[in-house]
C-alpha cells in the first residue's frame, strides 16, 4: 500500500496489476461503500486484476486515510474529486469506475463532474436516496456513543442477506467498520441525506451498469429500474431473490457482469 497526498489529505491506496508484463491495461477503480475502506475489496481484485490494473483506496476518513476534523461536512463532489485526484497523482488518464452502495453515489458525481475520466460506471445495490427506513436505523447519538460497529450489527440484517454471507464474514465486517470513527460515518451519512443527482441523471453520457438485487430494502429494484430508466444507455442485472450486500454475497457473479460489460464495451470500442 502507498499514501499519496490529494486535496490536502494522505490517501492510502493500492495497485494491483497481474497482467502481462507487455500488455498496456487499462484500469478498474473501485470505490468503496458506507464506512468501509478497500479492504471489503479483497475476493474482487484478485478475479479483476488479470485482465486490468486495479486501483483501490480509502476514501476519505476510512481505513488509513486522513480523517478530517470532527465537524467537517463531507460532500460526494469532494469525495469525487478525491478519486480524481488519486487518478491525476498516479498520471491515470482514464477508469473504470467499480462501486457498491454509497460508492456508487459518489461515482455518479464523478460521471456527471468529470466525464472524460471514467470509461464507465458500475454499481451495485447503489441507491440515488436512502429510504427512510434505512435512515431511521442510524441514529447519530448512538453512533456518537457507541462508534460505527454498533450501527453495523444493528443495521446488518437491512444490509446482508445473513444466509448468503460466509461463516464469519459478518463478524470481520463489523470488526471492519468499527474501525471508522463515528464523527467519519456521522458526515459520510450526512452526505448521503444531502446528495440528490435524480434531476440529473439523464446527463451521465457514461457506459453504465447497474446491478440489484430484487429484495434490497436500501436499493429497492423499483428504485433502481427507475433511476437506469434515467440514465441513458444504462443496463440492469437483477440476481432474483437477494437483497443488499451482493457485492459481498455474490461477489463472483457481481464480478463476471463487469467483466462481461466491460468486454462488451471493448468489443464496441474495437
Amino acid at each position: 500500500m502507498s499514501v499519496v497526498r490529494v486535496n490536502g489529505i494522505d490517501i492510502n491506496y493500492e495497485v494491483t496489476d497481474f497482467t502481462d508484463p507487455w500488455a498496456e491495461p487499462e484500469t478498474i477503480l473501485l470505490h468503496h461503500g458506507f464506512a468501509r475502506s478497500l479492504r471489503f475489496w479483497y475476493r474482487w481484485v484478485p478475479q479483476l486484476c488479470r485482465h486490468y490494473r486495479v486501483v483501490t483506496f480509502d476514501s476519505r476518513g476510512c481505513g488509513k486515510t486522513t480523517v478530517p476534523p470532527e465537524d467537517l461536512r463531507f460532500s460526494a463532489d469532494e469525495l469525487a474529486d478525491d478519486a480524481i485526484g488519486l487518478l491525476d497523482a498516479l498520471k491515470i488518464d482514464r477508469v473504470h469506475w467499480g462501486s457498491e452502495a454509497s460508492g456508487g453515489i459518489v461515482g455518479i458525481n464523478a460521471a456527471l463532474r468529470h466525464p472524460q475520466r471514467l470509461a464507465s460506471l458500475t454499481m451495485c445495490n447503489t441507491p440515488i436516496k436512502l429510504p427512510k427506513a434505512t435512515n431511521d436505523l442510524f441514529v447519530e447519538e448512538d453512533v456518537r456513543k457507541y462508534g460505527t460497529a454498533h450501527w453495523a450489527r444493528k443495521s446488518a440484517t437491512n444490509r446482508f442477506d445473513m444466509n448468503a454471507l460466509q461463516d464469519g464474514y459478518l463478524e470481520w465486517s463489523i470488526a471492519e467498520h468499527g474501525k471508522t470513527p463515528a464523527q467519519v460515518a456521522i458526515a459520510i451519512h450526512g452526505m448521503l441525506m444531502d446528495a440528490d443527482n435524480w434531476p440529473l441523471l439523464p446527463e451521465i453520457k457514461v457506459p453504465t451498469l447497474m446491478i440489484a438485487g430484487d429484495g434490497s430494502k436500501i436499493a429497492p429494484l423499483e428504485e433502481m429500474k427507475k433511476m437506469s430508466d434515467r440514465i441513458p444507455g444504462a443496463r440492469l442485472v437483477v440476481f432474483e431473490g437477494y437483497g443488499q450486500g451482493i457485492a459481498f454475497s455474490q461477489t463472483d457473479r457481481c464480478v463476471a457482469e463487469m467483466l462481461k460489460f466491460l468486454a462488451e464495451l471493448r468489443g464496441i470500442a474495437g
